[in-house]
């Protein structure tokens, strides 16, 4: 049998593969009906985003569908997506940067998340900012995750949260900070539906937070151990090589009348998938709130418009599963093989 790189975290690592078992499956077939998903009246959404925009591309008709039932919807954005090269040099004019250029960018995408979460949650929406790095959520799961062990980033040069207007300033940026943060707001929230990227993304602060996601759901739900009171697990999926369809073709495009669909070579992994269909009104509201995202307008304004669409769509998880480890993380690894940990390789943040 291949050998399967594990590393060094211990407990976390135990956990984590307890988890892992639990969100996948060895099912390697890519065909999977896809159902509607059911929102009830009342629900309580949190939605787990790792650079602002995240929230508004996976789940803005999520958001407006549960609001309208009554809803409360909780949007925690994780970093501040302060890395992002190209778009610093677009925005700056600028060949050569430097740390403050980078640290401007950085609060100007979460002014940007701030923008956006009013209009969609209509002055109602809870957001809270955590901003950390840009680039940090994998490495501080595999390499920085203890306090003594922060990860710093190239581009700030902080192995801090150097954002004021954030929900704590100068937290140190570990693995178990950011999991005890979640874990709180968990128990804070007590969602009916929790949002958070696949962990199959083709990006490494992505597939991150998805396992951080999943590691934080798991010890929350050990705490509050009630069938009657698990929450739906909804994956969403963002970067994925070429897709959705128009991405990548340099001009935006009017994907509106379409609806959104998985990509083919997505592994089902045994999961339900399901989606949600959006209104006129909704996917006009989702397109309003992507635009005020003007750092990522600038530079991807054709990935942007390319999830407006008449539908978003999300790999329905179920912790309950318990099988298969090995074959879990060699699918993993094998799937998501291409993605860099490095942000100065990621185009699309």
């Amino acid at each position: 049998m291949k050998r399967v790189f594990i590393p060094r975290q211990g407990s976390l690592l135990l956990r984590l593969c307890l988890v892992l078992i639990g969100s996948f499956g060895g099912h390697q077939s890519v065909n999977a009906e896809v159902s509607v998903l059911g929102i009830g009246p009342r629900e309580r959404l949190l939605i787990l985003a790792p650079h602002p925009d995240d929230e508004t591309l996976s789940s803005a008709g999520l958001i407006q569908q549960v609001y309208a039932g009554a809803g409360s919807i909780r949007s925690v954005v994780v970093t501040s997506g302060d890395a992002y090269v190209d778009a610093v040099k677009l925005e700056t004019g600028k060949k050569r940067l430097n740390k403050s250029d980078f640290l401007l960018f950085g609060e100007k995408r979460l002014h940007e998340s701030r923008l956006a979460a009013a209009l969609l949650g209509h002055g109602f929406l809870h957001l809270d900012l955590l901003g950390f790095s840009d680039g940090f959520i994998y490495p501080a799961l595999v390499s920085h995750w203890r306090h003594n062990q922060p990860f710093r980033s190239d581009f700030t040069g902080f192995d801090h949260v150097p954002y004021r207007d954030t929900v704590d300033p100068g937290m140190r940026q570990d693995g178990q900070d950011l999991l005890n943060e979640l874990i709180a707001i968990l128990d804070d929230t007590q969602p009916t539906i929790i949002s958070f990227p696949d962990v199959m993304e083709d990006d490494s602060d992505h597939a991150g937070l998805g396992m951080f996601a999943l590691l934080a759901i798991h010890e929350w739900m050990q705490k509050h151990a009630n069938p009657k009171s698990n929450p739906k697990l909804l994956a969403y999926l963002i970067h994925w090589p070429h897709w959705p369809e128009g991405s990548d073709w340099g001009l935006p495009s009017d994907w509106s009348d379409k609806n959104m669909v998985f990509p083919p070579d997505l592994p089902v992994r045994g999961h339900k998938r399901a989606c949600i269909n959006l209104s006129a009104e909704e996917v006009s509201l989702k397109r309003k709130a992507l635009a005020v995202y003007q750092t990522q307008q600038r530079v991807m304004a054709d990935f942007l418009a390319s999830f407006v669409r008449r539908s978003e769509c999300f790999t329905v998880l179920t912790p309950e599963s318990t099988q298969h480890i090995e074959a879990v993380l060699e699918q993993w690894q094998h799937s998501r093989k291409a993605f860099s940990l490095h942000p100065l390789d990621r185009r699309k943040i």
